[in-house]
């Protein structure tokens, strides 16, 4: 799902993504969630989501989640994932 990082504003408005997104942060340390596999940042389409992930996962269940702007979520994957980052619009 790297390409909706490349996608100007306008038209994410118009693809429906929402304004912010959910991430998940070590307070500690400010080290964001990482998928496991491909170690992209975790991004999630709204709290709900994230909340949901969050039962599955002992790694979610030690952070402390909140809402963040597109542009604060690509400038925490640059510098945490080299740019990377993974969406996820559901709990599947």
């Amino acid at each position: 799902m790297d390409i909706i990082k490349e996608i100007p504003i306008e038209l994410r408005n118009q693809l429906s993504l929402p304004p912010d997104v959910f991430l998940y942060v070590k307070p500690l340390t400010g080290i964001h969630a990482k998928t496991s596999q491909t170690k992209r940042l975790a991004v999630f389409k709204n709290d709900e989501i994230g909340r949901l992930w969050e039962k599955r996962s002992d790694s979610l269940k030690t952070m402390v989640g909140y809402w963040a702007t597109w542009e604060e979520m690509l400038e925490i994957a640059k510098s945490q994932t080299g740019g990377k980052f993974e969406f996820f619009r559901d709990c599947n």
